[in-house]
């Protein structure tokens, strides 16, 4: 069975004078929330050098087991009504801090490589 890895990117960026605002809130409810998801595998967080990384200057890399999470997260909200509507607020605190950007999914697998072998 080839071994491939599924990622859900989400962009942002910090609003003008809330830098330490949105890195503790991202550091104690932001992240923290990523991670507790049951299908999730890892967390990485990036920022974009030198402007270069167009009006988004922020990726959220969240690993995702397979392509089922994306059903397990649908699920997820539907089983249980009150925890999806605390992980909705949760977020929607956090465009006090983040304008929140597109998002996108992507994958890595052999068979995704254009390099000559």
């Amino acid at each position: 069975m080839t071994s491939y890895k599924l990622y859900w990117v989400a962009t942002a960026k910090i609003k003008p004078g809330k830098f330490e605002e949105a890195t503790r809130w991202w550091r104690e409810k932001g992240a923290p929330d990523l991670l507790s998801e049951p299908w999730n595998v890892s967390l990485h967080t990036y920022a974009g050098q030198f402007r270069l990384a167009g009006e988004y200057e922020i990726e959220i890399w969240q690993e995702l087991e397979n392509y089922a999470a994306l059903d397990q997260m649908d699920a997820w909200y539907e089983e249980d009504p009150v925890r999806g509507k605390k992980k909705n607020d949760l977020w929607e605190a956090s465009t006090e801090y983040f304008e929140w950007g597109p998002a996108r999914l992507v994958g890595d697998w052999p068979e995704s490589s254009l390099l000559p072998e």
